[in-house]
C-alpha cells in the first residue's frame, strides 16, 4: 500500500480545522509536538489504496523561528520528511496566504493552494481568478468549502497524485545584490533542501537552518560587504510580501456593492464599541451560564434519575467487597450524572462561539479590561484555554515574552473556572442551591480574582502590551465540526477522570469500612471548621484537588444524594467557592513545575489554595453574621 505524509498549513481562522475534519471526520489523534507544548492534530485514512497521514499544523502567519507556533511547523515542514503540502488560503485576505506559498514554494515542496472563503470574499466584493492564480504560481488551486464538502473530492484527488507533480514553480527574484549573496552562501551549503532556499533562511537569521552552513564565517562576510542591505532579512521579506500583494492584486478583481450596511458590520459596532462592546459581551456571557445551569440541570436530573434506578438494582449483598463496590459505583454514577452533562453542554457552546466568530470580539472586549490591571495583551490566550482546562493553558503562557509575565498570568487561572469547576459551580451549587447561589459563586471567584490581581500588579510591576488579534468573520458553524472539537477536548474526562470517579469511590468505600475516614479527617478539621462546614466536606476538597471532577462524586459519597437536606443554601456557596478557588488539581501542579520550577509552583498553589479557603470562609462569616 501506498504511503503519503501530507501537511496541512494556514494562518489562524483559514478554516484549517474545518478542513482537516471534512477529510479524516472524527478519527483525530490530538497530541504535543515532541519537545513543546504546542499541539498539533494528526490522522490517517485511505482513499484509493493510499493511506494518507495527515498532520494539521497551529496557525501561522508566517514560516519562520520568531513563535512557538513557527518553529513547530517549520520542524514538521522540513524535518518530517513530508510528501506535499495543502496550504488553506482566506480569499478575503488573499495576500497573507500567498506568503506563506511563496516561502514553501522556496524550499521546492509540493504544493496545492486550498482556497477557502470564496463566498465571504464575494460577498465583500472580492472575486478571485483561480485559473489565473494557478497560471502564476504554477501549481494546483482549488476553491473549496469543507462545510458544504465543495472541492474536497477534487483536493484529494491531487493530494494522490502528488509525488508525480512537477516541482517547477513560481520563483522570487530579490534584488542583483540580495542574489549574489544567495549565490554566495549557497556555495558553502552541504544538505537535503535546496542550497538556494537555505541560504535565504539564512540570510533572514533563521538559526535552525545554519548547522547546514559549511563555514558560518562566510555568512558573516556576505553581510559585511552587503553595505546596500544592512537589515537584509526584514529587505527579504518586503520583496517576498510585495510579490505576495502583486500576485493578489493580479488575480483579484473588486465588485462595486450596495452601500447598505451588512448584518456583520451591524454586529461589529455593537460589539466593538468601546462601551457597548464589554457590556454585551457580559450580557452574552451572562446568558450563556444562564442556558448552561439550565440545560445542565434538565440533563443531570434525567441521568441521576438513571443511575438511582441502576443503583437501586445493583444490589451487590452486605459483604465488605459489596460496599466497597457499592461506593466505587456511586462514585462513578455521581461524578457522570454531575460534571459529564455542564463539561460537554460548555465545550459545544464554546465551539460554537469559537467557529462562529463571537469569541475573538470577545477576546478584545475582555483585553481591554486585562490591560489595566497590567495584563499583557497575549495574557488573554492562556486565560481562555483556562476556561477549558488549567493544564494546557500552564504550557500556553509561554506566548508570553517573560517569565515574569507567565507568572503573573498563571496566577490569575486560580479564578479562571475550567470546565470541571463549572461543573461544580452548575452540578452542586446550582442544583442544589438555585441560579442565584450560581451567581454569587462567579461573582465571587471575580472580585477575589480582581483583588488579586491588584496586590500581584503591585509586586510584579507589570506592564500591559496590545494583543495583535485576527477577527474572523462571522460564520455559521458547522454542528459536526463542533461536535468533534468537543469530543476531542473532552477526551480526557472520558478515558481518565471517569475511571478515576469510580477509584475515587472505591478508595473512600476502604477508608469507610476499615472505619478511618475519621482518623484522617481530624487533622483537617481546622479547615472546615473555618468554612463552617461538616468534617467530611474535607473528603472531597482534597480529592478535588488531586481532580476536580472527583468534588462532586466524593461529596455525594460522603454526604448522600440529598445534599441540600444536609448542608445550608450558605454551606453550599461556601463550599463551591473553596472548591474552585485556588490551583484546581495535581495536573496543573505538575504543568507550574515543569514551567516555572517547583519552589514557585509549590508557593503558588499553596498560597492561592489558602487563598480560596480564606476567603470563603470570610465571606461565609459575613453573611452569617449579617442574617443574625
Amino acid at each position: 500500500m501506498k504511503n503519503l505524509k501530507i501537511l496541512l498549513i494556514g494562518q489562524p481562522n483559514v478554516g484549517k480545522s474545518s478542513l482537516f475534519n471534512a477529510i479524516v471526520g472524527p478519527t483525530v489523534v490530538v497530541s504535543n509536538y515532541p519537545g513543546t507544548s504546542v499541539e498539533i492534530a494528526k490522522a490517517e485514512k485511505i482513499f484509493d489504496g493510499t493511506k494518507v497521514n495527515f498532520i494539521d499544523t497551529p496557525g501561522i502567519y508566517s514560516i519562520s523561528d520568531r513563535s512557538e507556533e513557527e518553529k513547530v511547523t517549520e520542524k514538521a515542514l522540513f524535518e518530517e520528511h513530508v510528501d506535499g503540502v495543502i496550504i488553506i488560503a482566506d480569499a478575503t485576505s488573499l495576500e497573507r496566504s500567498i506568503y506563506i506559498v511563496l516561502q514553501v514554494l522556496e524550499a521546492n515542496i509540493p504544493v496545492v493552494l486550498a482556497l477557502n472563503f470564496i463566498e465571504d470574499a464575494e460577498k465583500k466584493g472580492i472575486e478571485i481568478d483561480c485559473s489565473k492564480l494557478r497560471e502564476i504560481l504554477n501549481i494546483p488551486v482549488i476553491a473549496i468549502n469543507p462545510l458544504s464538502k465543495r472541492g474536497i473530492k477534487e483536493l484529494l484527488n491531487i493530494v494522490l497524485k502528488i509525488k508525480k507533480m512537477e516541482k517547477r514553480s513560481f520563483k522570487i527574484e530579490y534584488d542583483d545584490h540580495i542574489e549574489e549573496a544567495i549565490d554566495i552562501i549557497s556555495i558553502d551549503i552541504d544538505g537535503k533542501l535546496p542550497e538556494r532556499f537555505i541560504a535565504i533562511r539564512v540570510l533572514e537569521e533563521d538559526e535552525d537552518f545554519y548547522k547546514y552552513l559549511k563555514n558560518i564565517e562566510v555568512l558573516k562576510k556576505v553581510k559585511d560587504d552587503l553595505t546596500q542591505h544592512p537589515k537584509i532579512a526584514e529587505d527579504i521579506s518586503i520583496t517576498r510580501y510585495g510579490t505576495a500583494v502583486f500576485i493578489a492584486e493580479k488575480v483579484t478583481r473588486i465588485i462595486s456593492l450596495k452601500k447598505e450596511r451588512r448584518l456583520q458590520e451591524r454586529l461589529d459596532n455593537i460589539l466593538l464599541h468601546k462601551i457597548w462592546g464589554p457590556l454585551a459581551t457580559g450580557l452574552i456571557l451572562l446568558s450563556i451560564f444562564g442556558v448552561l445551569l439550565v440545560l445542565g440541570n434538565l440533563i443531570q436530573k434525567v441521568l441521576m434519575g438513571l443511575t438511582d434506578r441502576f443503583m437501586s438494582f445493583s444490589v451487590l449483598g452486605n459483604s465488605i467487597v459489596s460496599m466497597v463496590l457499592v461506593q466505587g459505583l456511586t462514585g462513578l454514577t455521581a461524578g457522570i450524572s454531575i460534571a459529564l452533562p455542564y463539561i460537554l453542554l460548555f465545550y459545544l457552546l464554546l465551539g460554537f462561539l469559537e467557529d462562529a466568530g463571537f469569541l475573538s470580539r470577545f477576546i478584545v472586549n475582555i483585553e481591554r479590561f486585562l490591560g489595566k490591571l497590567g495584563l499583557p495583551g497575549k495574557s488573554f490566550i492562556p486565560l481562555v484555554l483556562g476556561l477549558g482546562c488549567t493544564a494546557p493553558a500552564a504550557s500556553a503562557t509561554r506566548v508570553l515574552s517573560s517569565k515574569r509575565e507567565q507568572f503573573h498570568t498563571a496566577s490569575l487561572f486560580a479564578f479562571v473556572p475550567c470546565s470541571s469547576r463549572i461543573a461544580i459551580i452548575m452540578g452542586i451549587v446550582g442544583f442544589y442551591g438555585g441560579i442565584k447561589l450560581v451567581f454569587a459563586v462567579f461573582i465571587t471567584l471575580f472580585i477575589a480574582g480582581l483583588l488579586w490581581a491588584l496586590i500581584i500588579k503591585k509586586v510584579i510591576h507589570a506592564k500591559s502590551e496590545p494583543l495583535l488579534l485576527e477577527l474572523p468573520p462571522y460564520r455559521k458553524p458547522l454542528i459536526k465540526n463542533v461536535f468533534v472539537k468537543s469530543w476531542i477536548r473532552m477526551k480526557d474526562f472520558v478515558y481518565i477522570v471517569i475511571p478515576l470517579l469510580a477509584i475515587g469511590g472505591i478508595v473512600y468505600g476502604i477508608l469507610d469500612v476499615l472505619d478511618i475516614v475519621d482518623i484522617i479527617i481530624k487533622p483537617l478539621s481546622l479547615i472546615t471548621a473555618w468554612l463552617e462546614l461538616p468534617d467530611k466536606t474535607i473528603i472531597p476538597l482534597v480529592f478535588g484537588f488531586l481532580q476536580k471532577d472527583l468534588t462532586g462524586a466524593m461529596l455525594m459519597s460522603v454526604l448522600g444524594n440529598e445534599i441540600s437536606t444536609v448542608l445550608t443554601s450558605l454551606q453550599l456557596y461556601v463550599f463551591g467557592v473553596a472548591a474552585v478557588i485556588g490551583i484546581p488539581c495535581i495536573t496543573a501542579l505538575g504543568l507550574f513545575i515543569k514551567e516555572f520550577g517547583w519552589k514557585k509552583a509549590l508557593i503558588l498553589t499553596i498560597v492561592l489554595n489558602v487563598y480560596g479557603i480564606l476567603i470563603a470562609g470570610l465571606i461565609g462569616r459575613a453573611i452569617s453574621f449579617l442574617l443574625i
